[in-house]
């Protein structure tokens, strides 16, 4: 069983549930579920999770893109983006010195997985 704990911001119920399901099936640490920008860091700062899981469009003031850039100074975590929007203006804007991964919906277990190692070998990789 794996002790990677994962964050995951979003605003949507029904995505939750199923990102929930697929971490819980990949036997991830699940440290939590958040649909705002200010819920994200709350427990970015008290759970301290490997790994974050991140749409761009989020409830609060702002957008999954900012979060992450905030993330990174504060705290130095890999993120991935799971996203509606593959539009390349949106994928720029999100190419930041924490991000892992792009994942565009709808988002299946194989391809989540795959993801979630690959980010957390490179990250450990790069801060050797």
């Amino acid at each position: 069983m794996s002790n990677t704990k994962v964050l995951i911001v979003e605003d949507d119920g029904m995505l939750c549930t199923v990102f929930e399901m697929f971490l819980e099936e990949l036997e991830y640490v699940h440290c939590g579920t958040v649909p705002s920008s200010e819920e994200a860091l709350a427990v970015c700062e008290t759970n301290k999770p490997d790994l974050v899981l991140m749409d761009i469009h989020l409830e609060g003031n702002l957008d999954g893109i900012e979060l992450a850039k905030i993330i990174l100074e504060r705290y130095n975590i890999p993120i991935i983006y799971i996203s509606g929007d593959s539009d390349v203006s949106t994928v720029k804007r999100a190419v930041l010195r924490n991000t892992y991964g792009f994942m565009t919906k709808p988002v299946y277990k194989n391809s989540l997985q795959l993801n979630i190692e690959f980010a957390l070998l490179k990250h450990n990789l790069l801060n050797k």
